[in-house]
C-alpha cells in the first residue's frame, strides 16, 4: 500500500495554520517549562467550558466505564482530563524547542534495562503504549538516551506542517512509518532489530477485532497483534505520566512474550487483548492521564459494518492466561 502523502498544494488555511503554529511555538517555546504547564492548564479548562461536544464524551465514557465512579467523581475526573491534555499539547510547542539538557530534567525514564533486554534479543519487537500521559514525550525521551524505535504515524494534512511534526518525531534517531504502509515497514524494521511503536487504544471501526476494554467490547486495529503472532515478536509496554514537581516520568515495564499456537487468528486476536489489558492496567492505576476525550466505543457489536466478537473459546483462553 501507498504511503499516506499529504497534497503538496498548501491551501489558504494550510497557510493560516502554519502561520498560527509558527507564532504560538515563537512565543511558548521560549517560556518557563512552569509557565507552560500553568497555560497549559488555563487552556484545557477553557475548552472544558466551551467544548460540550467533548465534555459529553468523557463523561459518557466514564459512566460506561467499569470504574464504578460517582457523578461527582466524573466531573472532578472531566476538568482534570482537560487540563491535563490542554498541557500536554502547550507542552509539545514547548518540548520542540527543548535542548538535551533540558529534556534530561523535565523527563525521567526509568526501565531503560527492560528496553535493553528485550533488544539484545535482536529479532525487535513491538513497543506498546496508548494515549495515556505524554505519549510523545516517550519517543523523544527514549531516543535521547540512545534507544530509537520505529514509530507508526500518520502524515499530516497540512503539507506546511507535515516536516515540522516529521522532525520532531525523528530529532534524535527515532524512525516513522507511515499508517498506509505500516505492515510491510513494520516488518522491516522488526528484521533490522528495531521496536516498533503501536499506540494500541483507538477505535478500530469495522478494521478493527473486539477485544474487552474497561467493561466493554471495543474495536481495536489488530496490526500490532498480526506482527506479534507471525513474527513471534515480544511486547515490551511503556507508559508516561505528569508528576507534581512539573517533570514527566516514562517508564518501561518488563516485555512479554504472547502465546503461540500456530493458528495465526487466534493468536492475533489474543495478542491484541493482552496487549489491550496491559493499557488497561494502567488506566485503572490512575485514571487521570487517559485520553477519555476519544470515542473509543463508537464501533458496537451488531451494529452494520463492525466486525464479530471473538468465539467464546478464545475469550476463555483469555481467562485462563491470566490466572
Amino acid at each position: 500500500m501507498a504511503e499516506h502523502i499529504p497534497d503538496p498544494r498548501p491551501t489558504p488555511r494550510h497557510r493560516m495554520e502554519y502561520g498560527i503554529f509558527r507564532l504560538l511555538e515563537g512565543i511558548v517555546g521560549r517560556l518557563p517549562w512552569t509557565t507552560v504547564q500553568a497555560l497549559g492548564k488555563a487552556a484545557g479548562m477553557a475548552f472544558y467550558l466551551v467544548d460540550a461536544r467533548h465534555r459529553r464524551i468523557v463523561r459518557e465514557n466514564l459512566r460506561h466505564s467499569d470504574l464504578g465512579l460517582s457523578d461527582p467523581q466524573i466531573r472532578d475526573l472531566s476538568r482534570t482530563c482537560f487540563r491535563h491534555f490542554g498541557t500536554l499539547f502547550v507542552g509539545l510547542l514547548r518540548l520542540r524547542r527543548a535542548t538535551p539538557e533540558e529534556l534530561d530534567r523535565w523527563i525521567r525514564v526509568e526501565g531503560l534495562e527492560h528496553f535493553d533486554a528485550v533488544q539484545a534479543r535482536g529479532a525487535g519487537f513491538i513497543q506498546l503504549t496508548g494515549h495515556y500521559g505524554n505519549w510523545e514525550a516517550i519517543a523523544l525521551a527514549q531516543s535521547r538516551r540512545g534507544r530509537s524505535l520505529a514509530v507508526i504515524g500518520r502524515g499530516m494534512d497540512n503539507p506546511l506542517l507535515e516536516p515540522v511534526s516529521h522532525a520532531f518525531r525523528t530529532r534524535f534517531g527515532n524512525r516513522v512509518i507511515f499508517k498506509d504502509g505500516a505492515v510491510r515497514g513494520a516488518v522491516k524494521a522488526a528484521k533490522a532489530g528495531m521496536g516498533i511503536g503501536f499506540l494500541l487504544d483507538q477505535d478500530g471501526l469495522g478494521m478493527g477485532i473486539f477485544v474487552r476494554f474497561m467493561g466493554q467490547w471495543a474495536s481495536t486495529f489488530p496490526t500490532a497483534g498480526m506482527l506479534a503472532a507471525r513474527y513471534r515478536l515480544p511486547v515490551l509496554p511503556v507508559f508516561s505520566w505528569p508528576n507534581e514537581d512539573g517533570t514527566l516520568t516514562v517508564r518501561f515495564e518488563p516485555a512479554f512474550d504472547c502465546p503461540d499456537t500456530g493458528e495465526l487468528e487466534r493468536d492475533t486476536w489474543v495478542a491484541t487483548q493482552l496487549m489491550t489489558a496491559c493499557i488497561e492496567a494502567q488506566i485503572r492505576r490512575d485514571p487521570r492521564w487517559w485520553f477519555w476525550m476519544h470515542r473509543r466505543f463508537k464501533t458496537r457489536p451488531g451494529e452494520p459494518g463492525s466486525p464479530d466478537l471473538p468465539p467464546a473459546d478464545w475469550v476463555e483462553s483469555i481467562q485462563t492466561l491470566r490466572t
